[in-house]
C-alpha cells in the first residue's frame, strides 16, 4: 500500500468515525402528557420511526418521517406495518414539519391489536408507505414499558 492510500485510507475512517457513534437505538421517553418509543439517535433529531401515545388513553400512533415521497399535508394513506409475517394496515394522515420540512406519516392503532402483540415478539418490522419501504430492529424495543407508560404504570425507582 502506497503512502497516498494509507493517508486515504485513514482520512475516510476519520471522517466515518462519529457516524459509527452514531447508530440509531430504541429509547422510551414521558412526559407528564405522552409516552414516545423511538428509535433514533440518541440527542438529535435522528428519528427512523417512533411509536407513542397520550398517557392514560389505549390508542396508540406509528410515526415515520417521510423524506423521499411526494406527499401533501392532510393526504389521506395506508401505512403498512409487516412483522413475523403479518401485515397491518393502519390509516395515516401525512403533516409536515415546518422547521424542517420533511413529511411525516403517523398511523393510528390500539393497544389490543395484533400488531402490537407482533411488535412484542417480533424481530424486526417493516413499513411501507406508498412505494418506500424501510425495515427497522426491534430488538432493545420496549413495547412493554410503552403499553405501561401509556397506561399512566410508573416504573419503579432503582
Amino acid at each position: 500500500m502506497t503512502l497516498r492510500t494509507a493517508l486515504l485510507a485513514a482520512i475516510v475512517l476519520a471522517q466515518a468515525a462519529p457516524a459509527f457513534a452514531q447508530e440509531r437505538e430504541w429509547s422510551l421517553n414521558s412526559t407528564d402528557t405522552q409516552t414516545f418509543l423511538v428509535f433514533g439517535v440518541p440527542d438529535t433529531d435522528d428519528v427512523g420511526l417512533s411509536f407513542w401515545c397520550l398517557n392514560g388513553k389505549k390508542d396508540m400512533s406509528a410515526f415515520l418521517p417521510e423524506p423521499t415521497l411526494k406527499l401533501k399535508r392532510g393526504q389521506k394513506l395506508s401505512m403498512l406495518l409487516a412483522v413475523n409475517g403479518k401485515t397491518a394496515r393502519l390509516p395515516a394522515v401525512v403533516d409536515k414539519d415546518d422547521a424542517t420540512g420533511v413529511f411525516t406519516v403517523e398511523g393510528k392503532f390500539n393497544q389490543g391489536s395484533q400488531l402490537l402483540k407482533n411488535l412484542k415478539n417480533g424481530q424486526a418490522v417493516t413499513v411501507t408507505v406508498l412505494n418506500h419501504t424501510s425495515t427497522y430492529p426491534l430488538t432493545d424495543a420496549d413495547f412493554a414499558g410503552l403499553v405501561d407508560s401509556c397506561n399512566g404504570v410508573v416504573p419503579a425507582a432503582n
